[in-house]
């Protein structure tokens, strides 16, 4: 069953305020295309907002449902309760160290705003949360939207299904794979056509994410099923390119699990009518033995994520080529960018690192898996050796070297494929500007890095840049006036870009310079804000000449726009 939405916003959806009902100024209501929602006013410090949370935005994916694409939302009778958070994807969630039993009935979205009947509709942020497509939600104890609500924006953040729920792929009709990509589909239609009840411009619409959120941005920007749902987009550390951000393997890691539950199989239809069976709670934090191929990679530990689906006639697909060939053959939307990466990404991987040193020293594992298929075991020799004398001075890999397999990690898994998929997306369609960040703050609100207990390696860790986005209250994370500055300026940045497609408009001292082939300017945002070109940094440059010479290799022409 397909989705069907409005093209634009529909003017007939107007808000519902003189029923006979319980709504009032604290309990405000909205009229959707499914049914009335009583929300709530919320307040931060000196100011005031409305929240609508536990938004229901497809069908419960329960039952014959699991792991098949969402269907459309349900209509309801009378007024909708909407205080709450809606049911959490079954999970562990890995921040708070803890199983969550959430529910399979879990696509529930929230939307925050200041204004219900702007004089003029607002601009729209849509966040797509992290947690490697395992863990994770849209609630608020973590993605706080009080900083947002400083500005003048409306911020929708959702639940999608994650881990097998959301990515077990058997290759064929009934489970194509991409189902939790499909259901951001799902929210993001759902807003385009609801979001003007809420005060909210439904031709203004920014998604943004980080981590695997941030590669699920990326991965919108290349689906045909997403077109048309949003106007910009923000990648917060992670793109499509990046090797973590899709699995090569998915047919084997569904049998795989098959036979860890008990059920050794060769016949696709027994496996999913058992695995249709099983308790949600047992297609959770799965663990997976290491798969029987020719070459290991860094990323074989994400078992179930975004696949590259096969074609088929009777199902609608996200995705059926590798991203790397959609993107260089220019299959990627034509809107305002702004990508970026922490300045230490890789301490998310390095904190690990005693447990990492056997496999670090394995032939073959250094070389980005994208390459790594595409080369003969000569090449792979000659580029691992390449790597091991740029990172590593050529040594056997130790505990003594954090920083060194940080920045490697940093570099590899996301630098420099957020700074090759502007480069990319420039040469091909140049019109929309992209601008490249790179996130450089420290204070007491960079809690990773010092829950990690490496505060004495260089750099911002994945993901601490979050704290200054969003209003966390279920980590000790302090508010300084030092980091509230932080706040500002970074809030400001993203909401220059949602509003105008411009970050920083002609009145800021330090103009951030759009991305271009020749001049590959990159933001630094941190206590100050300054705007520098990155493309002879020493290990960008590494990269560009490793990566360039391959797709000289393989017929990648290089044809400039600008």
């Amino acid at each position: 069953m397909k989705f069907t939405f409005l093209p634009c916003c529909d003017s007939s959806h107007t808000q519902s305020t003189k029923r006979s009902c319980s709504c009032n100024e604290d309990m405000p209501c909205v009229q959707t295309a499914q049914g009335l929602l009583k929300g709530v006013t919320s307040k931060f410090e000196n100011e005031t907002y409305y929240s609508f949370k536990g938004i229901p935005y497809a069908k419960p994916p329960i039952g014959d449902l699991r792991f098949k694409a969402p269907e459309p939302p349900e209509r309801w009778e009378g007024e909708r309760d909407a205080s709450e958070h809606g049911p959490v994807c079954p999970q562990y969630n890995e921040r708070m160290d803890r199983m969550e039993e959430g529910s399979e009935d879990c696509l529930y979205l929230n939307v925050y705003t200041k204004h219900l009947k702007p004089a003029k509709l607002l601009p729209v942020m849509v966040w797509i949360h992290g947690g490697s497509f395992y863990t994770g939600s849209g609630n608020s104890d973590f993605y706080g939207p009080d900083f947002f609500m400083t500005h003048d924006v409306v911020l929708v953040t959702f639940n999608y299904r994650l881990e097998v729920l959301g990515f077990l792929c058997l290759d064929n009709e009934q489970v194509p794979g991409n189902a939790g990509l499909k259901d951001q589909v799902a929210a993001l239609q759902w807003v385009k056509r609801n979001i003007t009840v809420f005060g909210g411009d439904c031709n203004n619409i920014t998604i943004f994410g980080c981590s695997a959120g941030s590669a699920c941005t990326s991965f919108h920007l290349i689906s045909k099923m997403s077109e048309g749902l949003f106007n910009k987009a923000i990648c917060q550390s992670g793109v499509c390119l990046n090797d973590w951000s899709y699995n090569i393997y998915p047919r084997q890691r569904a049998f795989q699990l098959g036979k860890l539950l008990g059920k050794e199989t060769e016949d696709e239809n027994e496996l999913l009518e058992y695995l249709k069976s099983v308790p949600a709670s047992s297609l959770v934090k799965i663990k997976l033995p290491p798969l029987e191929v020719d070459h290991i990679d860094l990323t074989d530990g994400l078992f179930f994520g975004p696949v590259v689906e096969k074609t088929c006639q009777s199902v609608k697909n996200f995705m059926t080529e590798r991203p790397s060939d959609l993107v260089r053959k220019g299959h990627i939307a034509k809107v305002p960018l702004i990508l970026g990466f922490t300045s230490g990404e890789g301490m998310e991987i390095t904190r690990n690192l005693e447990h990492m040193i056997g496999m670090l020293n394995i032939e073959g594992i250094l070389i980005p898996r994208e390459l790594k298929l595409q080369l003969g075991p000569e090449k792979r020799r000659e580029i691992e050796e390449k790597i091991r004398r740029q990172y590593f001075k050529g040594k056997n890999i130790t505990t003594e070297m954090l920083q060194e397999v940080t920045d490697y990690m940093t570099d590899v898994l996301f630098s420099y494929n957020t700074a090759r998929l502007a480069k990319y997306r420039t040469q091909l369609c140049g019109s929309s500007p992209i601008y490249l960040y790179q996130f450089i703050a420290e204070s007491e609100r960079n809690y990773m890095k010092t829950l990690y207990k490496i505060d004495h390696v260089k750099g911002v860790c994945h993901g601490d840049e979050l704290h200054y986005l969003f209003h966390v209250t279920c980590l000790p994370i302090p508010l300084s006036d030092r980091s509230r500055k932080i706040i500002d300026q970074f809030m400001k940045l993203w909401v220059n870009f949602a509003s105008t497609g411009n970050p920083t408009p002609s009145h800021y001292a330090e103009l951030w310079k759009p991305f271009s082939v020749n001049e590959w300017n990159c933001f630094i945002i941190g206590d100050e804000l300054k705007c520098i070109q990155i493309q002879d940094a020493e290990n960008m440059k590494f990269w560009e000449e490793i990566y360039g010479e391959i797709d000289a290799l393989n017929g990648y022409h290089r044809h400039t726009t600008d």
